[in-house]
């Protein structure tokens, strides 16, 4: 078993035992029917990140050296770069709002920090230097379709995942201002992402 399956094969393990693990307990807080709880636990970008990113290291788990599909070179990038924002976004802005204990901590660590550091180490056991840098704008598909869907349900059913996209909480052009800020972020992180794959290229 090569090195990058067999990260792999961890990664999409640890991806589904945070994702289980965090619907078990929202499933068992939130007092409400099932289908109200996985409404809700679809709202989060975390989540279906976390989802994208599991899928893809199943997927070259099971068929290792593929280099379609999930395991695309720009899919690969945009899973990369989406998983480290997740990590970043959820450490700078959101952990210091709150302290998860027991359970909760175990599931924030292997969502928020064990994922995003497994998935990075398996993106540098790939082959590199097919990325170009208008794949970034590919790669950033993922955070403005979360923000239009994540927008758009939020007017449905007044849930709003993130305080910074709360048009209940923060003037619209507010929030407007927080998603185009965390986009430009977004594909800046993704460019540097395309760089450090063109970098990796030449070294072999």
């Amino acid at each position: 078993m090569n090195a990058a399956r067999a990260i792999a094969a961890l990664g999409a393990l640890v991806g589904l035992g945070g994702l289980g693990l965090q619907y078990v307990i929202m499933l068992g807080a939130e007092g409400a029917a099932p289908l109200q709880v996985t409404s809700r636990f679809f709202a989060y970008f975390t989540i279906l990140t976390n989802c994208l990113v599991t899928l893809v290291l199943a997927r070259a788990a099971l068929k290792p050296g593929a280099g379609d599909g999930p395991n695309a070179p720009r899919i690969e990038l945009m899973a990369v770069t989406s998983i480290l924002f997740v990590c970043a976004v959820y450490n700078i802005l959101l952990a210091p709002r709150w302290e998860p204990q027991g359970w909760q901590l175990v599931a924030d660590i292997m969502l928020h920090q064990a994922t995003p550091i497994i998935f990075a180490l398996y993106w540098l056991a790939r082959p590199h230097g097919r990325l170009g840098w208008r794949d970034a704008l590919f790669a950033a598909l993922w955070p403005i379709a979360y923000a239009a869907y994540g927008l758009a349900r939020g007017a449905l059913d007044g849930f709003y995942p993130y305080f910074f996209m709360d048009p209940s909480t923060t003037p619209l052009p507010r929030v407007a201002l927080n998603m185009a800020g965390m986009t430009a972020a977004f594909i800046v992180g993704a460019l540097l992402v395309v760089a450090l794959d063109r970098a990796l290229a030449r070294r072999v």
